[in-house]
């Protein structure tokens, strides 16, 4: 049923009212009514009493209220967007106003600063005054100190190239050393190893035990206050300005020295040998027909002594009156006193200077 002519509520409320009275205009000839009379009725009639308008309140749909809630939101992002825009270029700027400052040259001649130009290095800023760094100082290139440098803390370096360091207490964890080095005092605490050849110059003083692993050379005089201990001792020329003590066997090493016949004491067809050195050894005789008493061998030194030495012959299994002849320092001869029988003799030689 279609109730769109169905009067409202509040028309439903308001009373009845009687219909209004016509007023009546005058008109001119062709009908239409004239504004210059004004009616009678008109002055006496009562004013139109005034409507009281009622307000129809409207309800959005949902969607509506969607859409808009949505438009909202949309236009706060858009401006906390460019509001935070706006904010993060203000610190950026302000950041960096903050890490750079610039000071005119009136400025720097105030305080005794001044900027003069050096041939093409550029800008040379020159400070007159003392001047306090209270935090960090970075140089991108080179430094160059005119007086001393005195720091009151640690210095640390990368790489650092001193011609001349004089230093109270350091301490380094590592040293590399590639040119000359001249320490006057040096205590180490813990190792010192040394891949080249070293030179000590002065006098060398070991508190604690000496290992040398491999050879050792001594160019002059070796002074042993104490005990010298070997496994193996070998010397070209050994004195001894006191009592020489050898607990085990002494052995002679060396070349042998050359033999000769002495003459008719070695008999028809008798030879002789030798073997040792100049210090000790054997003479071998064979002796044949006919020998008499006489030098039975000569003994020629392989290396000469400085003066005659002794010697010392012994016959071995024979009874015989042996004795030496002709003892120089180049060699000695061996005799005998009579004739021997044929046969094989031995004579041990002992020789000392």
């Amino acid at each position: 049923m279609d109730n769109t002519n169905a009067p409202t509520p509040a028309a439903q409320d308001q009373p009845a009212k009687a219909p209004e009275a016509e007023v009546l205009k005058p008109r001119a000839d062709d009908g239409t009514p004239t504004a210059e009379a004004t009616p009678s009725s008109s002055l006496t009639a009562k004013p139109e009493p005034t409507k009281r308008l009622h307000h129809r309140t409207y309800r959005p749909s949902h969607k509506a209220t969607f859409i808009g809630l949505a438009a909202v939101v949309l236009i706060l992002a858009v401006n906390a967007s460019i509001l935070g825009f706006v904010l993060r270029n203000k610190s950026k700027s302000g950041s960096a106003a903050s890490q750079q400052v610039s000071i005119s040259p009136a400025a720097l001649s105030k305080v005794g600063v001044n900027a003069s130009s050096i041939g093409d290095s550029g800008t040379v800023l020159v400070v007159s005054p003392d001047a306090q760094f209270n935090g960090k100082m970075t140089v991108a290139s080179d430094v160059s100190i005119g007086g001393q440098l005195k720091l009151n803390s640690k210095f640390s370096a990368s790489d650092a190239t001193l011609t001349q360091l004089e230093a109270g207490n350091t301490s380094l964890s590592q040293l590399d050393v590639n040119g000359n080095t001249t320490l006057s005092n040096l205590s180490l605490r813990n190792g010192l190893g040394v891949k080249g050849a070293a030179q000590f110059q002065g006098a060398v003083t070991i508190g604690q035990l000496l290992t040398v692993n491999s050879n050792l050379n001594v160019v002059g005089n070796l002074a042993v206050g104490g005990i010298l201990s070997t496994k193996t001792f070998s010397a070209n020329s050994l004195t001894s300005t006191t009592t020489l003590s050898i607990g085990g066997h002494v052995i002679t090493g060396g070349s042998s020295p050359s033999v000769g016949p002495g003459g008719a004491a070695l008999g028809s067809n008798g030879t002789i040998s030798i073997s040792g050195n100049d210090s000790a050894g054997v003479i071998a005789i064979n002796i044949g027909t006919g020998a008499v008493g006489g030098t039975l061998v000569n003994v020629a030194f392989h290396a000469h002594y400085a003066i005659a030495p002794r010697v010392v012959v012994s016959p071995v299994g024979v009874a015989g009156s042996f004795y030496i002849l002709n003892l120089t320092s180049s060699g000695f001869s061996v005799a005998v006193g009579s004739g021997l029988p044929p046969g094989g003799y031995a004579i041990d030689y002992i020789v000392e200077q």
